[in-house]
């Protein structure tokens, strides 16, 4: 896993995202003790995270074209001091508005979208394609340690001080990510410059088009509709159904970060020993067979293992699949496909979300959660049917 760190290139990106990403988790416990101390409405609290989620699948696409066309280290670079900025924002006179703290998570949304597509579409050009699973693998790595070690933390940090030294430690991880990405070389953009919506356009296209794409990214969205399911009612399961409280859910959450980790020293030798395609679509159907397996055992032992095996598959089907966009994305189009798969992805999860809200009340935790199970092995099921995940020729042809 660790391979792709001597890439000095990959290894400043890599430090630069990890900063920012601990910056990121500390907010958002700070950001969610705010949105509740303010109204203790579960609402509010929606609204002020759910601000961010069309930042994502709406201005996402949109800017898509800013990391074919620019400099990539530089629009990592201004995402960041941008969102230090915005940040800022928060305690100097934003701490007492819901609303602004609304249009805040927006446009944060939005910058990180832009981080997002130029630092995805930057990491082939960095590491070879041998090391390119490693490489996503440390940047999956990057997120799950953050979870692990500094969400609790900043749990901790806004209990015994208050939230506005966490709004601080965030704006200065920005800066700090920043400064580290000055450490890479220039990283021009691929695409000439033309018509600005018509660019947009183009990133867009090759999700239907392309055949690989088509048939990863549609797949991953029809998974992510039924599979984010389960994040949307683990809280109602552990306590509601499980009878084992918060403290139980928390756990939950805790074996599901260990097992996503777990995943990432599992990951690289399959992928070399089969393929990036046949892990990814084996990975996920299991990971739909654990999950309608919780709704049917509703144990609390058997949903903690379950927890574990849901998050090493997570990492096994979402780090081949990354590698799988990647280099089937032109790379004068990889900026814009990379936004319009994230924007793909945040809007499935929004559909699972409301999914969740209007069966649970009607079917149960238990049966929706084996029925949105069953539904991601299906969709993985009828995929392999129809020749699974095309691969590019030059991994067929011999020698």
């Amino acid at each position: 896993m660790w391979s792709a760190l001597v890439y000095p290139g990959f290894r400043w990106l890599f430090l630069s995202s990890l900063v920012s990403l601990i910056g990121s988790k500390i907010h958002r416990i700070a950001l969610l003790f705010v949105a509740y101390q303010e109204t203790q409405n579960a609402v509010w609290i929606s609204l002020v995270l759910g601000g961010a989620i069309p930042g994502t699948a709406v201005l996402g696409p949109l800017l898509g074209p800013l990391s074919d066309r620019y400099d990539r280290r530089t629009l990592m670079a201004l995402s960041n001091l941008l969102r230090a900025a915005l940040v800022a924002c928060i305690p100097l006179f934003a701490i007492g508005s819901l609303p602004l703290l609304m249009v805040i998570s927006f446009f944060m949304a939005a910058l990180e979208s832009v981080h997002y597509a130029a630092s995805n579409s930057a990491i082939p050009e960095m590491v070879p394609e041998s090391a390119l699973d490693s490489a996503n693998g440390l940047m999956t790595f990057a997120m799950r340690f953050a979870d692990v070690g500094f969400v609790a933390l900043g749990g901790v940090l806004v209990a015994a001080v208050g939230p506005v030294p966490a709004f601080w430690i965030n704006v200065a991880t920005h800066g700090l990510a920043a400064a580290l990405l000055l450490f890479i070389s220039s990283l021009p953009g691929k695409a000439q410059k033309g018509n600005y919506f018509a660019a947009v356009v183009a990133g867009i296209r090759p999700l239907w088009q392309n055949p690989i794409l088509r048939r990863t990214i549609g797949t991953l969205a029809l998974a992510a509709a039924f599979g984010s399911v389960e994040a949307a009612l683990g809280i109602v399961y552990a306590v509601g159904a499980l009878k084992i409280g918060v403290q139980g859910f928390g756990l939950f959450e805790a074996l599901m970060a260990g097992g996503a980790i777990l995943g990432l020293f599992v990951t690289m030798p399959l992928i070399k020993r089969s393929s990036r395609e046949a892990v990814f679509l084996w990975s996920l159907g299991i990971w739909g067979v654990f999950m309608a397996s919780i709704g049917l055992f509703p144990q609390p032992i058997w949903a903690g293992i379950a927890m574990v095996f849901l998050g090493l598959l997570n990492t096994m089907f979402i780090v081949p699949a990354r590698s799988i966009i990647q280099l089937a994305a032109p790379p004068e189009l990889r900026g814009r496909i990379m936004a319009a798969f994230s924007a793909t992805m945040q809007s499935a999860v929004l559909m699972g979300t409301f999914l969740a809200g209007v069966l649970e009340p009607r079917l149960g935790v238990l049966v929706v959660l084996s029925l949105s199970g069953l539904a991601v092995s299906s969709v993985v099921f009828i995929v392999s049917l129809r020749g699974g995940i095309p691969r590019p020729v030059q991994q067929v042809q011999p020698g």
